[in-house]
C-alpha cells in the first residue's frame, strides 16, 4: 500500500520543484526520501536521457550517477560507430555500468552483454531498467572492474567498455588516466587480451597528447560535444593496430543530430597548408566562423580550414574568415558588421554599448576587457578582441 501511494505522490508532483517538496508537508506513508529522489531524476533524465523519462517504471539512483551518466545522444553516437565497426552479434561487456546508458545503447546490437559495477545500488537499478527497457537478458554483476576481468578468459568478448571514476578524494575532480578507477593504463594489457575492441570514457579535459602516450593500440579518439560544449573524449584501443590514431571531433545537436565530423590524423592535418587571411579581406559583409569547443580541442585547424573553404586570421588566432557565409561550420558563423581599431578613441565610442564580448589570441581577459570598456553584457551584438595576421589589436563587430 505504502509502494503504491508514494508512486502515486511521484506521479503526482514529477514536475514540482524538489526544493519546494522536500520542506512542504507530505501525506502519510509516503517515502519523501525516495519519492524526491525519482522525481529529481525523472526531471533531469527528461533533458539527459529522455527514453529513460518516457519509459515507465524506470528507477533513478542518486544525482551523482545521474550527473556523470552520458547523455543518450552521445551514447548512440558511440553506439552507431561501435555497429559500424563490429556489425551486429557481438559479445560486450561493460565494466564500470554506472546507470547503464551507454551499456544499454550499445548492447542494442550485441548478441551477449555483461553489465558489471561496484556499487549495489546502482546495479539494483541496472536491474529494474533493463527489464522495462526492454533488455532483460544483461548479466549483471556487481564487483570491482579488476574483480570482474579476472574471471575472463582470452579472447572471450568482442568489446569491453569502460568509463572510470573521474573523483578522487572529497569530490575532487581528476583528469589524469592513471588518477582514475579503474586504472586502465595498468589494466590495458589484460583487457586487450580479454577483447580486440576496448573503449575508454575519459575527462573532456584530458590532454589527448598525454593520454596516446600512456595508452597504447589507440586507433580513434573521439572528441564528443553536445550543443557546443566539450562532454567527453572516448578513446578506441585495438589489439593490432598499431599506427597513428585518426582524431574525430563532433558535435551534437539538441535533437541529437550529429553536427559536421571533422577527422583526421595528425600528421595528415599538420600536412595540408594553413591559410591566413589577408587582413585587407576583413570588410563588413564578409563572415568569421568560430569552431564550437570540441573543434578547438582536436586542434584539426587545416583540416577545418580544407573542409570548409576559410582562412584564418593568424595561426594563433583560431577565428576563420570566409567571402561568403560557409554552407556548413562546425560551430558559429557570424556578419561582419564592422572592423573597430584598439585605440583610445575608437573604444571609447563603445561606452555602456550592449554586446556579447569574448577574446581570442588576445593579452588581456574577456571580463577585464568588458569592465575597462564599461560594456553591458547581452543583446544582438558581438565582439571579438583578438590579433590579425599582421599583429594588429582590433575588435570584430559582429551579428549572428
Amino acid at each position: 500500500m505504502e509502494k503504491n501511494l508514494t508512486e502515486q505522490y511521484i506521479r503526482e508532483h514529477r514536475t514540482d520543484d524538489v526544493r519546494k517538496l522536500a520542506l512542504a508537508s507530505h501525506p502519510q506513508g509516503i517515502d519523501i526520501q525516495y519519492a524526491l529522489t525519482q522525481i529529481s531524476g525523472w526531471q533531469a533524465a527528461r533533458a539527459k536521457v529522455p527514453l529513460w523519462a518516457d519509459t515507465e517504471g524506470i528507477v533513478y539512483p542518486k544525482h551523482l550517477s545521474l550527473e556523470q551518466c552520458t547523455s543518450q545522444y552521445i551514447a548512440q553516437y558511440k553506439a552507431t560507430f561501435i555497429e559500424s565497426l563490429l556489425g551486429s552479434g557481438f559479445k560486450l561487456a561493460d565494466i564500470t555500468g554506472g546507470m547503464g546508458v551507454d551499456c544499454f545503447f550499445i548492447s542494442r546490437s550485441a548478441s551477449q552483454v555483461y553489465y558489471n559495477e561496484m556499487s549495489a545500488d546502482l546495479c539494483d537499478c541496472a536491474r529494474a531498467n533493463f527489464k522495462v527497457l526492454g533488455r532483460p537478458e544483461i548479466e549483471i554483476s556487481c564487483c570491482t572492474a579488476e574483480d570482474f576481468i579476472s574471471r575472463l578468459e582470452p579472447d572471450s568478448l568482442d568489446l569491453i567498455y569502460l568509463d572510470p571514476a573521474r573523483r578522487g578524494d572529497a569530490g575532487r575532480k581528476l583528469v589524469s588516466i592513471s588518477d582514475c578507477q579503474p586504472d586502465t593504463v595498468a589494466l590495458q594489457d589484460d583487457l586487450l587480451s580479454i577483447a580486440p575492441n576496448v573503449m575508454v570514457k575519459l575527462s573532456p579535459m584530458l590532454d589527448v597528447s598525454k593520454a596516446l602516450t600512456e595508452l597504447h593500440n589507440v586507433s580513434n579518439v573521439f572528441i564528443i560535444g553536445l550543443e557546443g560544449e566539450c562532454k567527453e573524449i572516448t578513446l578506441l584501443m585495438q589489439r593490432d593496430f598499431d599506427a597513428e590514431p585518426v582524431i574525430t571531433a563532433v558535435d551534437i545537436k539538441a535533437n541529437g543530430t550529429p553536427e559536421i565530423a571533422v577527422s583526421s590524423a595528425k600528421s595528415t592535418d599538420n600536412a595540408l597548408p594553413l591559410p591566413i587571411t589577408d587582413p585587407q579581406q576583413l570588410q563588413p559583409g564578409t563572415y568569421i566562423s568560430e569552431p564550437s569547443a570540441p573543434y578547438m580541442k582536436s586542434a584539426l585547424f587545416r583540416t577545418i580550414a580544407s573542409q570548409t573553404a576559410t582562412a584564418l586570421l593568424h595561426p594563433d588566432t583560431h577565428l576563420f574568415w570566409s567571402k561568403e557565409k560557409p554552407e556548413s561550420f562546425p560551430g558559429r558563423t557570424f556578419r561582419i558588421e564592422g572592423i573597430i581599431p584598439f585605440d583610445k578613441r575608437s573604444l571609447s565610442a563603445l561606452t555602456k554599448t550592449q554586446a556579447n564580448l569574448s577574446v581570442r589570441n588576445f593579452p588581456e581577459p574577456a571580463p577585464q576587457l568588458q569592465s575597462r570598456l564599461k560594456l553591458r553584457d547581452g543583446g544582438p551584438r558581438y565582439l571579438i578582441a583578438t590579433t590579425l595576421a599582421d599583429s594588429r589589436r582590433i575588435l570584430l563587430d559582429l551579428t549572428k
